[in-house]
């Protein structure tokens, strides 16, 4: 087996191998993205999680190279010849000669050892770049690879031939792998003394570029090693550790601008709701608005027309009671000079007075008709309120619009009243003197309320009957049947005033 050169002739530097490696370098491609020269915003940025990961891996599969070095000492030391045996065909002109059909040369033992790798100088710190380092991590994981795939062909090797010195050649109870080997041996008529001593010549070579691959690394481990070295191994990790936070940092940076961004979205849909609630708020109002509006205009209308002809019927209410204070003046005035008026004067009066009874009878009776109206209008629209729990937007403008009505009718109502009463108090006032209509005008609202209040209005008829009944039931304040004793004059001025009886 090749054993390394110690570390001394390292150190020396042989002018050979410098040359072999400065030319192996040389034609290694300088990165144009490496992450150290240009930053970790460059597009290799990748390749340092890439490198971490390598390096783990070499860590743990060094147990493995080390026991793959013990196997080969091992079947090394079981070989009949002391050392290894090589031919310089390679192998694969080897199977397109067995797939000719000639027969395999085997000549005599020959005493070979592989040729030794180049020896490597001690790494500088140019050697700590990303594509160096990268290109020497796939190299050294394509030749861990290969010894994995060379110790799994030696054990298969060693398991055959202990099958044919147990059974005499005969393989039946192995595994199906040994069986698809051994018959792919036989019929490529290849010996097997002749293929374990190809696959320990290629697991020798295996092991010693391994060896070789991995004496740059060896720096990290090595405490005898140049501060330069391990400085340029620091601030790889280092940058590398920086790329993995400012990664992760990236992330976080990316991850709380998705939430913010989604936020903003809630946000702004929110925002439209309120906004669209709102306005169809607003234009319900509105629209509400715009029918109280044009409703009270409606019974502005009304009520200006309604004045006019109140307001020419009564100025031809005044002028027949002008006419008729003009004819009682000069009636008056005739009987003073001593003239007879005839029978049918008095029969004229008469059925005038005849006809301002049928006139009163028939406002009285439609004032009761239009009180019925209105009550029965109230009971409905309180009945209508009580129905009504929670109007929205449309029933609210149609409660105004309803109210504003019944309100309308209620004025109309009011006004027909007024008009009846004033044109009831005015017939009769026309078999009065002026005299007698100066003081039924004259009287205050509370009286006339009182005393011909219930000529119009069944209500205050109701009203004034049972403020006399508390004077007539028994328990009342009853008219005394007696005559009520004035009490005794407080002083002697007051006595002198009295009027004695007779």
């Amino acid at each position: 087996m090749y054993t390394p050169p110690p570390r001394d002739r390292l150190n020396n530097g042989n002018s050979v191998s410098e040359r072999r490696i400065s030319r192996s370098f040389s034609r290694t491609n300088t990165p144009t993205h490496s992450p150290v020269v240009n930053g970790f915003d460059s597009p290799s940025n990748h390749e340092m999680e890439q490198y971490e990961i390598e390096i783990k891996r070499l860590q743990e599969s060094e147990a493995e190279i080390k026991a793959l070095s013990v196997n080969y000492a091992a079947l090394l030391k079981e070989k009949e010849f002391p050392e290894s045996i090589s031919f310089h065909f390679p192998v694969n002109q080897m199977n397109h000669m067995n797939q000719m059909g000639r027969a395999l040369f085997n000549p005599g033992p020959r005493h070979w050892a592989p040729p030794p790798w180049p020896l490597l100088p001690p790494p500088h710190s140019s050697f700590w770049t990303g594509s160096n380092v990268s290109s020497h991590l796939k190299e050294l994981h394509d030749t861990i690879n290969l010894a994995k795939a060379m110790q799994k062909e030696l054990e298969m090797l060693t398991r055959m031939k202990e099958s044919e010195r147990t059974t005499e050649g005969h393989i039946g109870d192995a595994d199906i792998s040994i069986d698809r080997f051994s018959k792919f041996m036989k019929e490529n008529k290849i010996e097997l003394d002749f293929q374990e001593s190809l696959s320990l010549n290629a697991a020798n070579a295996v092991m010693s570029k391994l060896r070789y691959q991995l004496e740059p690394y060896r720096v990290v481990t090595d405490e005898n090693s140049p501060w330069e070295e391990k400085s340029a191994v620091k601030r790889l990790a280092d940058k590398m550790e920086k790329y993995k936070r400012n990664k992760l940092w990236r992330r976080r940076k990316r991850r709380r601008i998705a939430q913010n961004l989604a936020k903003e979205r809630e946000q702004f849909d929110r925002l439209d709701k309120e906004a669209d609630e709102w306005r169809a708020r607003e234009m319900a109002k509105d629209a509400a608005q715009r029918k109280v509006d044009k409703m009270k205009e409606i019974a502005k209308v009304k009520a200006k027309e309604e004045k006019k002809r109140l307001e020419s019927e009564l100025e031809l209410v005044l002028i027949v009671e002008k006419l008729q204070e003009l004819r009682s003046i000069r009636i008056e005035k005739l009987k003073k000079q001593g003239h007879f008026f005839p029978e049918e004067d008095d029969k004229f009066l008469e059925q005038v007075r005849a006809a301002v009874e049928e006139e009163e009878r028939q406002s009285m009776a439609a004032a009761d008709t239009d009180a019925a109206k209105d009550a029965i209008a109230n009971a409905e629209e309180s009945r209508k309120h009580v129905d009504s729990h929670v109007p929205g937007s449309e029933e609210l403008g149609l409660s105004n619009f309803e109210h504003i009505k019944n309100q309308d009718q209620k004025n109309e109502t009011a006004n027909e009243k007024d008009s009846k009463l004033a044109a009831t108090k005015e017939s009769r006032k026309i078999d009065t003197s002026g005299s007698a209509y100066d003081s039924v005008s004259n009287l205050p609202m509370e009286f006339y309320h009182y005393y011909h209040g219930s000529n119009t209005d069944m209500g205050t008829l109701i009203e004034v009957r049972r403020m006399w009944d508390a004077y007539l039931r028994p328990g009342g304040s009853r008219i005394p049947g007696h005559w009520v004793q004035p009490p005794p004059p407080a002083d002697e001025i007051w006595a002198s005033y009295l009027v004695k009886p007779k």
